[in-house]
């Protein structure tokens, strides 16, 4: 027999004062509920050996993936003249996105499409309506699939688990010669792509803005605006210099034109030439014959006295002669030549010579001020379109500099694509997906957990059983919960 009290009309007391249950009660109520807790184990531990028997074992193929961090992370300005220098990305965020390359859900899909959802998950294959199953089985793939970048250094560890050993390696190995082409392709089409369509667009922008520039000295006949600009200059610089001194000539001209219209006024037109006195016949005979005389006058003074009558007649001869002689001397005959008076003649060339030059200079001044005109009109025509031709020059040179630094991008992006041609990808294999030889299973842990949970459940049905108990099962308890002594107890009948 064993004590036992059973008094259920009595309740427990609110405030009673509770020390606390003892191991004896604990192991009493353990015991009155054995069959309880027992069931409650037996249950959990029964659930638990059937889910240890349900899943497969598991095989992990695994690979390893150097990855390292070459141009296509750097980037290089693309504007302007390209004298930017060039910027690495982070470290951290180029593996990481490297990670994402993997784990994109297109190279799930071009896996599943290239080995057949059938080989892969056959539990999915089947059926009429594919998307569903298609997404199912893309997800478990991804669910099996781990990408995890080793901390501190460029590897990425990459597995991937399946129920076949051999479909666990070919899935990964797929799966990385997929990353490895869409990586070529993505950044293949960031670079070379890039270049070669900013390349064109620049050549473009060049080509047009060299073609406004060209219509506009075209419309406006420029060839060379500054050299133009500064030839005219000079052109107008010379013309007002030698308008000064054609203006000069001129005023000079006119001066001496008027002076010599002055002094010609003075001057007559005919002049004594040359004066010339002739010697007479009538003289020359009187003088021949007062020169005989004079000799007969000696001869007859030889011959004869003073007195003498033909020494007289002689002297009366001679003295007749002289007087005539005389006479003829006092009006002699001259001869005078007159005409154009030389002076007037060099006077009226020299007018007309400098009247030439006045109008010579005349019209010299009026061209040099037509030639200032056309000039000055140009200067103006050139000073209207400088505004609109800078800015086209300025348009022209910066798309020039964005030409030369797009050609210089795609050149050293051709050298770069080719050697990426000739070289292996910046991503190295270290470790090949290979057959897992041995295979996992959770078969340990479920037991380990189902076993905790049985546990769980078992102690969980002994306190409620204790929580929902209407009655003392020990003396200790009802003295404990009451307060009061207890003198007596009857034990409880097995029968």
């Amino acid at each position: 027999m064993k004590p036992s009290i059973e008094w259920r009309e009595a309740p427990v007391l609110a405030e009673s004062t509770n020390e606390g249950a003892t191991l004896r009660d604990i192991l009493t109520q353990a015991f009155r509920d054995r069959n309880r807790i027992a069931a409650a184990f037996g249950i959990g531990m029964a659930l638990t050996v059937v889910a240890s028997l349900l899943p497969s074992k598991k095989y992990t193929s695994d690979a390893a993936l150097l990855l390292r961090l070459g141009r296509e992370y750097i980037y290089t300005p693309e504007v302007g003249d390209g004298a930017g220098a060039p910027v690495a990305y982070d470290r951290e965020q180029t593996l990481m996105a490297e990670a994402k390359i993997l784990s994109s859900r297109d190279l799930k899909e071009k896996v599943l499409e290239k080995l057949g959802i059938a080989k892969v998950y056959p539990q999915l294959a089947g059926g009429e309506d594919a998307a569903p199953k298609r997404e199912a089985a893309v997800m478990a793939l991804e669910r099996a699939l781990q990408a995890d970048l080793l901390k501190g250094s460029n590897l990425m560890q990459v597995s991937f688990t399946h129920p076949n050993p051999q479909v666990a390696a070919q899935v990964l190995s797929e799966l990385i010669d997929a990353y490895l082409a869409k990586r070529s392709v993505i950044f293949a089409s960031a670079s070379y792509g890039t270049a070669e369509a900013d390349f064109v667009k620049r050549t473009i922008q060049l080509n047009a803005a060299e073609e406004r520039m060209a219509t506009l000295k075209q419309e406006r006949h420029i060839r060379a605006f500054a050299e133009e600009q500064s030839l005219l200059l000079a052109q107008r610089n010379a013309i007002e210099v030698k308008q000064a001194e054609t203006r000069l000539n001129l005023s000079q001209t006119q001066g001496r034109a008027q002076a010599l219209r002055s002094g010609l006024l003075a001057v007559s037109g005919d002049v004594l030439l040359s004066s010339e006195t002739q010697r007479s016949d009538a003289a020359e005979s009187a003088r021949k014959t007062l020169l005989d005389l004079r000799l007969k006058e000696r001869d007859l003074g030889a011959k004869y006295s003073e007195s003498h009558a033909s020494v007289q007649d002689v002297r009366a001869d001679i003295a007749r002669t002289e007087d005539f002689l005389r006479e003829l001397e006092r009006q002699p005959v001259r001869t005078q030549k007159t005409g154009r008076n030389p002076a007037r003649d060099v006077g009226e060339a020299e007018l007309l010579r400098t009247m030439a030059e006045q109008q010579q200079a005349s019209a010299g001044v009026a061209a040099l001020a037509q030639q200032r005109a056309e000039v000055n009109a140009r200067l103006d025509e050139l000073a209207t379109s400088e505004r609109e031709l800078m800015a086209l020059e300025r348009e022209r040179r910066l798309a020039e500099a964005n030409y030369e630094a797009a050609a210089k991008r795609l050149r050293d992006e051709m050298s770069m694509e080719d050697l990426d041609r000739k070289r292996r990808s910046n991503v190295s294999i270290v470790q090949p997906p290979l057959v897992p030889l041995n295979g996992t299973s959770i078969t340990p842990l479920i037991l380990v957990i189902g076993t905790v949970l049985s546990l769980c459940g078992a102690a969980l049905v002994a306190f409620l059983s204790a929580l929902w108990r209407d009655t003392f099962l020990t003396p200790e308890q009802v003295e404990r919960e009451l307060g009061i002594p207890l003198l007596a107890a009857i034990p409880e009948s097995e029968s």
